[in-house]
């Protein structure tokens, strides 16, 4: 059935990695003479909006439904025999952002196969106060985390995450002072009202046993007072005392909605923060500064991500009207670095330059050729191991 793009951002993504050439416009793709296969995702259900708060308008996707449109392209591509660049230019801040969970999995499968690669962007959350990193230390009985809630709004959920042996407690405190008591680890799920608020919480207690048995606590509110609540986390077995929580992203959240100490580290959004997928952060070229929202590293895993940065701020491409427009984000720098990773498939592998040149390696040789300032050290959780330069990755070849 034939499908249309409704709001332009796969247009305007595609055209950037690999649109023809427009001489009266000034415009030309990275790699204008590319293939182009397109999957048009389908919306998240409405029972899995109304559950996460999704506003009206905004639009979602399930996890599945990216992996069936991930399998679709590979096969694509082994049918018609040729390299594969994904540019998946979305992304999720739920997650332990480590190496672990089903769509990263796939991803770093998908990654491993003969001339795969697939590109993702860091999110556009640095500035978003949706992070906060916890640590207990010593004899802290407890460490509170604040939560300003700004406006009337549905609800929003957190996640908690610790990597094991860690294991905490939580009670929850609202803003005229009424708590829960700290909710035994053993309970599993509770739920529980806030009668001078009128505002429920339901606390969940998982062990995430996939690979790492990371501990998450998933606290949903709906229709949470404005005003400043608290989250009051108990060390029950730690070593480190560290651990990490995030809100949804920015356009999940139908009002304003931060911590009030929180931290821009970590803020690489799911499926960024996968081991073998090449992560793309963005700067602005004009002043060859950080695009100050580019989501930065590390994961929670220790990876260092992102793997560089490529341009993101007041891009030049293609509408859906036939006309040319300005974008900033990182999605636009995951769109040229998928376009270079395909150059670089062109001659290593069309050409025969390299035909064994697998997804790691191609992925080694841009950062290899990445542009480093000499006031900068590297790797860092803004710049990863600097900007992207397809021309200096291919010099670094006859070194």
């Amino acid at each position: 059935m034939p499908q249309q793009d409704e709001n332009g951002h796969g247009t305007f993504l595609a055209g950037v990695a690999c649109g023809g050439e427009d001489v009266e416009n000034g415009f030309i793709g990275a790699v204008p003479e590319a293939y182009i296969g397109v999957v048009k995702l389908k919306e998240a259900k409405q029972y899995l909006r109304d559950f996460y708060f999704i506003p009206d308008g905004v639009e979602a996707f399930q996890e599945n439904d990216i992996m069936m449109g991930v399998t679709y392209l590979s096969n694509l591509a082994n049918y018609m025999n040729v390299p594969l660049v994904i540019c998946l230019a979305l992304g999720s801040s739920s997650g332990s952002h480590g190496k672990d969970g089903p769509l990263s999995s796939y991803l770093n499968f998908i990654c491993s196969r003969r001339k795969k690669s697939v590109v993702t962007a860091t999110g556009n959350e640095a500035n978003t106060r949706h992070h906060f990193q916890g640590r207990i230390t010593g004899e802290m009985e407890y460490e509170d985390v604040e939560i300003t809630v700004e406006d009337d709004m549905d609800g929003f959920f957190i996640e908690m995450w610790a990597d094991q042996p860690e294991l905490y407690a939580v009670s929850i405190i609202s803003p005229t002072g009424e708590q829960v008591p700290k909710i035994p680890v053993r309970k599993g799920s509770e739920i529980f009202e806030f009668i001078f608020e009128g505002t429920t919480v339901a606390v969940d207690y998982r062990i995430e046993a996939q690979s790492s048995a990371s501990q998450l606590i998933y606290i949903r509110f709906v229709k949470p007072r404005k005003g400043l609540w608290i989250i009051r986390v108990f060390p029950e077995s730690v070593v480190t005392g560290l651990y990490n929580m995030w809100l949804p992203m920015q356009q999940m959240t139908g009002g304003n909605v931060f911590f009030l100490r929180s931290n821009p580290d970590m803020t690489i959004t799911m499926p960024g923060t996968a081991r073998q997928v090449i992560t793309a952060g963005g700067y602005r070229v004009a002043n060859r500064s950080i695009f100050a929202d580019s989501g930065r590293g590390y994961t929670t895993a220790g990876e260092i991500k992102p793997d560089f940065v490529a341009p993101a701020v007041d891009i030049y491409g293609p509408g859906l009207r036939g006309n040319y427009l300005t974008f900033t984000g990182t999605s636009a720098a995951a769109a040229i670095t998928a376009g270079a990773v395909a150059q670089v498939m062109q001659w290593a592998i069309v050409e025969q330059k390299q035909p064994t040149l697998s997804n790691a390696g191609i992925k080694n040789m841009l950062i290899r050729g990445a542009q480093k300032s000499v006031d900068r050290s590297y790797p860092n959780r803004e710049w990863g191991y600097g900007i992207l330069d397809v021309y200096q990755s291919f010099e670094k070849l006859r070194q």
